[in-house]
């Protein structure tokens, strides 16, 4: 945790986002279609940075995920260390939570040891905001992670967006994963007025 909270420090900007398996072949498969690619959108946008897990880039090399060795250097200087050991087989449902300054514990959906450390090393760093766009992650982090720091990937590229409306590959991405995609935000459709109230800090 104390490295983790050494690079975050050095590395963190305004939005931090950490991007969960998911997110990465979400934005590869965008990649592919339109040629946009959101780290290179992410260079352009000078308040914000992304972080992995060393999880998430094992998980990502193996079997047929698209991402090789030679990948490796978009995620360098974004890595973070798991904060949790679990047995890989196993899938956890129980959350701990801060209620009434007493630890409790919640049971939601079970999520993978991957999925738990994500979630995890959320609730320990308040600079990171989760990104994911798996349905059972998104519903059991939303409820666990304070202040709405869980986002889907259409929210995400929406408040992008709305930081940087001049950044065209941010565009490129989002009318891309609105033609392929269902278009959903991670809590519903959200108004225009009721997005300006969340995103106007």
């Amino acid at each position: 945790m104390d490295e983790n909270n050494q690079i975050i420090s050095i590395k963190s900007k305004k939005y931090n986002y950490l991007f969960d398996t998911s997110t990465i072949l979400y934005f590869q498969t965008l990649y592919e279609h339109s040629g946009a690619s959101i780290f290179e959108a992410l260079k352009e946008c000078n308040d914000v940075n992304f972080f992995v897990i060393t999880d998430v880039l094992s998980e990502l090399l193996q079997g047929n995920k698209g991402l090789t060795p030679l990948h490796l250097k978009i995620f360098f200087d974004h890595i973070l260390n798991s904060e949790c050991s679990m047995d890989p087989n196993w899938k956890e449902n129980r959350f701990l939570v801060m209620e009434n300054n007493e630890v409790k514990y919640i049971v939601l959906n079970k999520i993978s040891p991957i999925d738990y450390a994500q979630v995890l090393i959320c609730q320990n760093h308040k600079e990171l905001i989760l990104v994911t766009n798996d349905k059972k992650m998104l519903k059991s982090a939303a409820q666990v992670i304070k202040d709405r720091r869980v986002l889907g990937i259409p929210a995400l590229l929406d408040k992008l967006i709305f930081l940087y409306p001049n950044n065209q590959r941010l565009k490129i991405l989002k009318e891309t994963g609105d033609n392929i995609f269902i278009k959903k935000h991670a809590f519903g459709n959200i108004s225009e007025k009721k997005f300006n109230e969340i995103y106007k800090k």
